[in-house]
């Protein structure tokens, strides 16, 4: 049974509003930069909530966790302006540390009551061999607070009144169960990877553009064999397939 269907929602281009929640500045562009853009195209609001300050994403002689959250941030600006991103919410909490996931789900459900998305991006933290702790924190929390935005009990009210956010999307995913055609924004979704300077443009970019490709262009081969293409991959889920849903692997 496809619980999305059952429940009448829509297909991911087809909202009109999203929440993108990266772990870090580049996330989004890395994984679901096309489909932002196809979104954006389609008047989509889109708001980036980015949950840590990259500081641990020094580059040759530049390890300066100040310097390099300033350069970040600026890139990250530059990146939301070639996608189409309306609003920036920054968390600030510190790359790499030792926040918590309970505290990072009570901000994510002020966030998602305040902005009242249709539908939620973020990485999925049940990939397989997934080890980066930012990664696994900021899944499970967005997935969480989806789970629990409309729960005045659990998470009293404190400034906006509950909400459920109907739909999740899970990028960087194992278990796809959505292909979205990004051959018309593929180009422009390098380059706003490269927007990302400091991280991206450097003696190994040749190699990830290539690894870029291939990926999207595999992913392509479950749209269409006859035609050549790219495309992105995710996991798109109800919010009550959250909770006690042993099929939602297999959905």
């Amino acid at each position: 049974m496809n619980i999305r269907n059952v429940l009448g929602l829509p297909e991911v281009l087809d909202v009109k509003k999203v929440i993108a929640i990266q772990p870090h500045p580049d996330d989004n562009e890395v994984n679901i930069a096309g489909t932002l853009m196809e979104l954006h195209n389609r008047g989509c609001e889109i708001v980036y909530v980015t949950v840590t300050d990259g500081r641990a994403g020094g580059w040759g002689t530049v390890q300066d966790p100040n310097q390099i959250v300033r350069v970040r941030e600026q890139e990250k600006i530059n990146a939301g302006k070639m996608i189409g991103v309306d609003k920036h919410i920054d968390l600030g909490f510190p790359d790499g540390g030792n926040y918590d996931i309970e505290t990072l789900t009570k901000r994510l459900v002020e966030i998602y009551r305040q902005e009242k998305p249709d539908l939620v991006f973020t990485v999925d933290p049940w990939m397989p061999y997934e080890a980066h702790p930012d990664h696994v924190k900021v899944g499970r929390a967005a997935s969480s607070a989806l789970l629990f935005s409309n729960n005045p009990i659990l998470y009293p009210i404190e400034t906006h009144d509950v909400f459920q956010v109907p739909q999740i999307a899970f990028y960087a995913t194992s278990y796809p169960n959505t292909w979205i055609d990004i051959t018309a924004n593929f180009e422009r979704k390098m380059e706003s990877i490269v927007a990302h300077k400091s991280q991206f443009d450097n003696e190994t970019w040749s190699f990830v553009r290539l690894y870029f490709a291939e990926a999207a262009s595999e992913a392509y081969l479950r749209i269409s064999t006859e035609t050549k293409g790219f495309a992105e991959t995710l996991k798109v889920l109800a919010h009550m397939e959250l909770h006690s849903v042993p099929t939602t692997l297999f959905s």
